[in-house]
């Protein structure tokens, strides 16, 4: 463990050969994005990564609402001519809601390294300066989009759904009535749609059990800067308009083509919309937006199809397979990582209590020990009350524990992600006992949520 004090701006720590642990500062921004420019390709021999080196600058601007100029985590090679940083990670700050109960979460994201410094457990150190300062700022959680089982030596788990798409060819597309106006229509999201706009998003993602809070801050934000973010990752929000000049619902996309999809990250109706008629006229006003697009990695790919990045599910995949040819592809995953496990249980008391009191376990009162192998959990519970959420350790005789569960797993259980009997399919070793197996299961239900990613 690491201690509070790496969260200050000041931190300094010698990690040996010359290399310095420390956090950013603005004069660090060009060697920032000329690493990450460099880390980011597909071959040694490709030019630096441009879009994602002008993100870097963005987010160093010291205007981005997600962090600062200090946010970052760096590794300097104090004895390297020219560039001497070799490894960076830097903090992003998103406030999430289980089940109406909000909470901050820190997000390590760009995690880059020099090739020539790998497996020198360099992203190991920069996690733990990472960590210090989510923890110090009070963050329950931290979670992160990234590649596959690597973030898990850090102890994270995959515990919430990430994407999920249709995605339609444009050659397949309806074709519009030569004699007759586009029923519907794409303007440019003003200040003035921001209500409109949040109150859309907040009732979408009311049915999830977690999702992700997003203020009038980062919506202003996103209006400010699409048109003259070099990045490709700004959000470009449109409004759907009919011919009468009502807002009918809006559409989310990225600045930037990925490859040979035109993505869309977000699209709500209006109460009383009708979905499926406004889905051509979308479709052909997304078609002709994608194909005047930069493409974020190379001309190599042609724009070929639109991508509804919606989840696992949406009323407009429906709509979708019915009438036209479609692919689908399942969601990836958020890594999640919960460092102190009963003050979130105790943060998120009253969504369990309310589960409990809907159920045929309501009022329960007892005890719930689950055994982690390497540690544990113990909850107790009085008239469908938590009142207390501790660690907990097997004892060597006399075990009385109500269900194990590997290190880690246990999370996907509690974020709703997997249900117990899918988790005892995937794993011999998660079991509970018959006894509370009820109990269990009203706690934890496998539901779906919708965690869009901001950044």
């Amino acid at each position: 463990m690491i201690s509070a004090e790496a969260a200050n701006p000041g931190y300094r720590r010698d990690l040996g050969d010359g290399l310095l642990l420390r956090w950013s500062t603005p004069q660090d921004t060009e060697d920032i994005a000329q690493l990450v420019g460099s880390v980011f390709r597909d071959r040694a021999d490709e030019p630096l990564n441009k879009p994602l080196g002008h993100m870097m600058r963005e987010l160093m601007s010291g205007t981005h609402p997600l962090m600062g100029p200090g946010d970052f985590a760096l590794v300097e090679d104090t004895r390297k001519q020219g560039n001497s940083l070799v490894a960076c990670t830097c903090l992003w700050r998103h406030t999430w809601e289980y089940e109406g109960i909000p909470f901050r979460i820190g997000r390590p994201e760009i995690v880059a390294t020099d090739p020539a410094y790998r497996n020198r457990r360099l992203i190991r150190a920069i996690f733990d300066l990472i960590h210090a300062r989510s923890e110090t700022e009070g963050h329950f959680v931290q979670a992160i989009t990234g590649i596959p089982y690597f973030y898990r030596l850090f102890g994270y788990e995959y515990a919430l759904d990430l994407g999920g798409r249709c995605s339609i060819y444009i050659s397949l597309l309806p074709q519009a009535n030569e004699d007759a106006p586009e029923p519907f229509s794409l303007r440019d999201a003003t200040w003035d749609d921001i209500p409109l706009v949040q109150r859309l998003y907040d009732q979408r993602r009311a049915s999830g059990v977690v999702s992700s809070l997003i203020d009038e801050a980062w919506w202003r934000y996103q209006l400010a800067t699409w048109q003259t973010s070099l990045s490709g990752e700004s959000w470009h929000v449109q409004m759907i308009m009919d011919v009468d000049g009502q807002s009918q619902g809006y559409v989310i996309t990225p600045t930037a083509r990925w490859r040979d999809s035109l993505r869309v990250i977000d699209l709500a109706f209006v109460s009383g919309a009708n979905a499926q008629a406004i889905l051509p006229s979308l479709l052909r006003a997304l078609a002709r937006q994608g194909a005047q697009l930069a493409v974020k990695e190379s001309d190599a790919y042609p724009f070929s199809r639109i991508a509804f990045e919606l989840g696992r599910s949406h009323p407009v995949y429906d709509v979708l397979e019915k009438s036209m040819a479609t692919t689908k592809e399942a969601p990836y995953a958020w890594y999640v990582r919960v460092a102190h496990l009963p003050k979130f249980i105790q943060l998120i008391a009253p969504a369990l209590e309310r589960r409990l009191a809907s159920s045929v376990v309501a009022g329960y009162s007892g005890e719930l020990k689950f055994d982690f192998y390497r540690g544990g959990l113990r909850m107790v519970f009085e008239r469908g009350t938590v009142r207390t959420v501790e660690d907990w350790r097997r004892p060597i005789w006399n075990a009385d524990e109500d269900g194990g569960f590997p290190p880690l797993v246990f999370l996907q259980l509690l974020f709703s992600y997997r249900s117990l009997d899918a988790l005892r399919s995937a794993f011999p070793d998660v079991w509970v006992n018959k006894s509370v197996e009820v109990l269990v299961n009203t706690l934890f239900p496998c539901r779906p949520s919708r965690v869009l990613p901001q950044g």
